[in-house]
């Protein structure tokens, strides 16, 4: 359901985002991606963060920063927004936007179809809520194969029967389709969910909709089909997929994901 003032709101965000990639010089050196649009924990761009990450925001989770354990799960370990400023509607369409440190900041290349976007010929995006601050999350959106791409939005659908909340959590994860072993990429961000007909508890198809995850103890290695476009840009979401995530049918039977052993020989081709 879209409002004026959530209209408003939102051009808002779209026009503080537009600044910061034009002003922000990140120092990061990282060729990964991560989620911009809604403004995630960690982030840079994030006025609100309680902490900010220039070094290793783009990175996936537990050894993908320099080794060791990294970044940790849920949301890379990174605290909760100092506060929630970014309010959306039961029901609302939501673009999400993805970049990275190499494009787009002040002094850096602009972003072409040939740019390397370190994408890793995409895999699979799900977005899930958490309404228990990373406790447990539930899947309301997917996109396969050639998510994520910084070149186009990705509309995701917030169920139209979610109870209201002052303080949840949008998450974005990634497990790529090529590198040297699965990666699993995770960014939240802190929302209000408002203008709800709904008082009781989460739809039951979320709770039942769990996170795939890679490369973290205790999970299996999920082979993702990814495209064939590599690091370059993409043919963008699948249409189907877009109106199956606007009917909040997160993106479809899940039937490109296919868990294995951990064992497993990694799939070895770096695009």
């Amino acid at each position: 359901m879209f409002t004026k003032e959530n209209g408003a709101r939102m051009s808002k965000w779209s026009l503080l985002l537009v600044a910061l990639l034009a002003t922000t010089g990140l120092q990061s050196a990282d060729a990964h991606i991560s989620m911009i649009y809604p403004l995630p924990r960690g982030h840079p761009f994030n006025p609100n963060t309680g902490f900010v990450d220039y070094d290793c925001r783009d990175a996936p989770l537990y050894d993908g920063c320099g080794g060791g354990v990294g970044k940790t799960f849920p949301c890379g370990g990174y605290p909760p927004d100092k506060k929630v400023v970014q309010t959306f509607n039961a029901g609302q369409i939501i673009n999400v936007r993805f970049g990275n440190a190499q494009y787009g900041s002040s002094g850096q290349p602009a972003l072409t179809s040939t740019s390397n976007q370190a994408r890793h010929a995409g895999g699979l995006c799900e977005f899930s809520l958490s309404y228990d601050q990373g406790k447990t999350f539930g899947v309301f959106a997917r996109y396969h194969g050639s998510c994520p791409d910084m070149f186009y939005d990705w509309p995701i659908k917030l169920p139209e029967n979610l109870p209201p909340c002052e303080s949840c959590i949008l998450g974005w994860s990634w497990i790529n389709a090529a590198a040297t072993k699965a990666e699993f990429y995770m960014g939240c961000a802190d929302i209000e969910i408002t203008n709800s007909s709904s008082n009781k508890g989460l739809p039951a198809e979320i709770p039942n909709m769990p996170l795939r995850i890679a490369n973290i103890p205790g999970h299996p290695y999920y082979h993702i089909a990814g495209d064939e476009f590599g690091n370059l840009k993409s043919n963008g979401p699948d249409p189907e997929e877009v109106e199956a995530n606007k009917k909040s049918a997160a993106g479809g039977v899940d039937r490109k994901s296919h868990p294995t052993s951990s064992k497993r020989k990694r799939n070895r081709c770096r695009y």
